[in-house]
């Protein structure tokens, strides 16, 4: 009986000793957490393939630019990409039609006509 008595209260310590560390490392995570999120900066935004380049100021100005549309063209969507300006065309026989400009001098570097199958 004493053997069974010193057994038990040696697991009973054990017990406690082990909820008290638990306990402890519960706390410490928790002030961990709390300390990083106070001190934490803003996020970075990340910057992908799809994010716009930030546009590029041109040595000198050249001025106005006219680039004529075909007729009953209809500008569909614009977009700056790599230092160049992309100007998405619907023309009016359902094809689409893709320019390339680019920002430095505003020349037209390309054009891209996409036709739609019969």
């Amino acid at each position: 009986a004493r053997r069974l008595d010193r057994t038990l209260r040696a697991l009973k310590t054990l017990v406690i000793v082990l909820g008290i560390l638990i306990v402890a490392g519960l706390g410490l995570v928790g002030y961990v957490l709390v300390k990083r999120g106070l001190n934490s900066a803003p996020p970075q935004p990340v910057a992908s393939a799809a994010a716009p380049a930030a546009p590029i100021a041109a040595e000198t100005p050249y001025g106005p630019i006219a680039i004529e549309l075909p007729a009953g063209a209809k500008i569909a969507s614009t977009h700056v990409t790599g230092g160049r300006l992309v100007v998405e065309l619907a023309m009016p026989n359902g094809a689409e039609r893709v320019l390339a400009l680019d920002l430095a001098d505003g020349r037209l570097i390309g054009t891209i006509d996409l036709k739609p199958q019969p």
